[in-house]
């Protein structure tokens, strides 16, 4: 349902946008926008997504952009859910768009990393939380049934603001994806719509992390 209105444009065609004054907003994290970035380009990393994406327009088109066009289609996806219809992804990202031939901005820049209002834990502070918690994957199905944590359910990012009614207030959840970014994103959307920060928790590193440290998951 998602896939479908999200609008992915080629980099001549985002350079033509760029040209006329659309904004671009990468949403990659600050080391990376800090090594190079479309010139004039925001920053609005998808950690910090869920809490500030009261900050892009949604009367006028939006360019979203990060390395290879994945973090992007996945914050245009939310955006469109919440009703946002003019957000555009860079297909490919900036590496493709680098590739084209067109300019980036390697001027160094200083950008400062904000406190997460949820916690942040690793596989086996995450596997002691098991019992207790009840554990939410945020990734696509497809990568859901190529493993997961035991007991884990899965609500995608973009559906989950459709879904906070199944979430509980009263015991810790703790959020899941591939890498952590997706699920940081989750966890912070979770303590701005009232869920206790205490409570949330984002497993740093996802399932990669979780299998490296040896732990099981469930197909």
């Amino acid at each position: 349902m998602y896939e479908t209105q999200v609008k992915n444009i080629a980099p001549e065609e985002a350079r033509r946008l760029h040209e006329a004054g659309v904004p671009f907003i990468d949403v990659r994290e600050v080391e990376e926008y800090a090594q190079a970035r479309i010139p004039g380009a925001s920053l609005l990393p998808l950690s910090e997504f869920m809490a500030r994406y009261g900050e892009i327009p949604q009367d006028r088109p939006v360019v979203l952009y990060c390395r290879t066009g994945n973090r992007s289609w996945q914050a245009a996806a939310w955006l469109a859910s919440l009703g946002y219809d003019q957000v555009l992804n860079l297909d490919g990202g900036i590496v493709r768009w680098y590739r084209s031939g067109l300019p980036v901005d390697t001027t160094p820049v200083e950008v400062g990393y904000a406190a997460t209002p949820f916690q942040e834990v690793g596989p086996h502070e995450a596997q002691a939380l098991l019992e207790e918690a009840l554990v939410v994957d945020v990734r696509e199905p497809w990568e859901y049934a190529e493993g997961h944590l035991p007991g884990a359910v899965n609500i995608p990012l973009s559906t989950l603001p459709a879904r906070l009614a199944e979430l509980p207030r009263d015991r810790p959840i703790l959020l899941v994806c591939n890498s952590g970014n997706r699920s940081g994103v989750a966890a912070d959307f979770l303590v701005q719509q009232g869920f206790p920060g205490e409570k949330v928790y984002n497993l740093e590193g996802g399932t990669y992390a979780w299998m490296a440290s040896g732990l099981p998951v469930e197909r």
